[in-house]
């Protein structure tokens, strides 16, 4: 009888050798999404069904096992040890973008995006606001709203990035998304 790790490294090669042609960088970005929720329902599925074939030290569901697939299965891994050079960080945070807009619907053509300028004092600071259509002129109207901080451990992410996730969350939700822009680490 074929072990655990053969079970999964057969699994892993099958899986690849179905998948892997269908994304590629030029796809449309709701393509690609497509692909990759389908390719992590698939992984979830078979990790709920099976899940000694995914052994790993951390304890986790079926849906981050199978996020933790896609990701070491598309992206390669960076070391981010102490001696890092800007090269790094840029090739970190390329990965970073492929990887994330992948995984997001892509932002529709009635979303709207702008950017606005927050000063006090001396200080200031740069948001979006992230509409689907137009909820309601939001700078008079006592509406609820969600101030978003995006994710990437302050190393990475940007605008860009999350947009369409954004834009996906305020039309799920009918509400304005506030999108913070701050700077990234080593900036």
């Amino acid at each position: 009888m074929l072990s655990h790790e053969m079970l999964y490294i057969m699994g892993i090669i099958v899986t690849l050798l179905l998948f892997k042609p269908s994304v590629d960088k030029d796809l449309l970005a709701s393509t690609r999404y497509h692909t990759m929720a389908i390719f992590h329902r698939i992984l979830s599925l078979r990790n709920e069904i099976l899940p000694f074939l995914h052994p790993g030290p951390i304890r986790m569901d079926a849906d981050s096992k199978a996020l933790v697939e896609l990701i070491s299965l598309y992206h390669p891994q960076l070391d981010l040890g102490d001696n890092l050079t800007n090269n790094d960080i840029n090739e970190f945070r390329y990965h970073s973008k492929q990887m994330l807009t992948g995984l997001f619907p892509a932002r529709s053509s009635s979303c709207l995006i702008q950017h606005h300028t927050f000063q006090y004092n001396t200080k200031q600071i740069n948001m979006y606001s992230i509409q689907h259509e137009k909820v309601n002129d939001w700078k008079c109207s006592n509406q609820p709203l969600v101030l978003y901080f995006h994710g990437g451990g302050f190393v990475f992410g940007d605008i860009d990035t999350y947009s369409g996730f954004e834009c996906h969350l305020s039309k799920s939700l009918n509400m304005l998304i506030l999108h913070v822009d701050f700077r990234l680490v080593p900036e």
